[in-house]
């Protein structure tokens, strides 16, 4: 009679067997982590702290000529702010961060300074070799502190080094405004502030016309505030005449006479919407509506740029030699340019000569 008794099944055995030794592998290298955590742990600290930590900025480069004119920023008031270039590296055993000359950037030594006490407080005393908190605190730091478009990377390099990398803000010029006085308080006085090109407000503040820099003035508000109380250096400036004044500015800055302009009076941007340039001649040329939205009525802005053009090219000055003149007004109206202060003594002829201006 043939055995009733089931087969042994092998390849369930197999699939079991080995399902069980998976389990124990998975089993014995958790516990295995778990154990040899705290001892790997502490052998990573011990090859990475090493030495103290450092901190290195990849500092801004200076533009070329070149750039400058194709509006990627400019160089005269930078250069002029800051007449040396250099790169901070320090420990921060040291009392305060020593700098190292690189005549590539635009950025003062004192700023720099200012950027790496900045970033060593954010860093903090003990830092954790291993965590990225200290990393994000620097970025976050970075971030608010104006000088940097967005958040900049932070990230561990050779040894004990951290590099900060990021988009700077090019410097355009200064905004000259006084706050309102708080009721009781002192009295405010009118102050010069940085802005980049994007209307945002940077972290330097100058008395009153000693910054050398070009500066848009009239403005109807101040820059934004955080809630803090303090100048918000993310946010543009408010108000829309600061944007217009410096694209007037960007717009100007592709002309060899550049030098002449001082800067742009936004005064009677909020009621007429007319800029007007100021020339280091403290003389003025009242230009009309911003580049990008010319008023009714009024000619192109690269009529408005032929006009000046004629004036230099008579006068040697931008301003016609007048106290103050109206490039707006439309192509069909004569420009009328005194050249007698171009003729040499004894020559004589008219005094006045009316010169159509050619259809640009």
């Amino acid at each position: 009679m043939p055995s009733s008794r089931p087969r042994f099944d092998w390849g369930a055995f197999a699939a079991h067997l080995t399902t069980f030794f998976s389990v124990v592998i998975v089993l014995g290298l958790a516990i295995g982590f778990l154990l040899l955590r705290a001892p790997v742990r502490q052998k990573a600290e011990a090859v990475v702290a090493k030495g103290p930590v450092t901190i290195r900025f990849e500092w801004p480069e200076l533009k070329r000529p070149e750039e400058d004119a194709a509006g990627k920023g400019t160089t005269k008031p930078v250069a002029q702010t800051n007449p040396r270039g250099g790169t901070a590296k320090a420990s921060p055993q040291s009392s305060e961060p020593t700098t190292r000359e690189r005549p590539r950037t635009w950025l003062a030594p004192q700023f720099q300074e200012e950027l790496m006490t900045l970033a060593y407080k954010a860093l903090g005393s003990d830092p954790d070799p291993l965590s990225r908190e200290p990393l994000d605190a620097i970025g976050a730091a970075m971030e608010a502190s104006g000088w940097f478009d967005g958040r900049p990377s932070v990230l561990r390099g050779e040894a004990q080094e951290i590099v900060i990398r990021g988009n700077w803000r090019i410097p355009a010029a200064v905004v000259r405004f006084r706050f309102a006085q708080p009721p009781g308080g002192p009295a405010v006085e009118t102050r010069d502030y940085l802005i980049s090109w994007d209307a945002r407000p940077m972290p330097v503040v100058y008395p009153e016309g000693k910054s050398g820099l070009l500066v848009i003035r009239g403005v109807a508000s101040g820059p934004g505030k955080d809630a803090g109380g303090n100048i918000d250096y993310r946010a543009a400036w408010q108000g829309e005449d600061v944007e217009a004044g410096l694209e007037l500015l960007r717009t100007l800055m592709h002309h060899p006479w550049r030098s002449q302009v001082a800067g742009i009076d936004v005064t009677d941007y909020a009621s007429t919407r007319q800029l007007a340039i100021e020339t280091t001649h403290q003389t003025r040329l009242i230009w009309g509506g911003r580049p990008s939205k010319p008023l009714a009525g009024e000619c192109s802005t690269r009529a408005k740029l032929g006009k000046i053009n004629d004036l230099v090219a008579y006068t040697k000055r931008i301003d016609g030699e007048k106290s103050e003149i109206e490039i707006w007004w439309p192509i069909n109206k004569t420009l009328e340019i005194d050249r007698t202060a171009s003729k040499p003594a004894g020559t004589s002829g008219e005094a006045t000569a009316n010169a159509e201006t050619p259809n640009r």
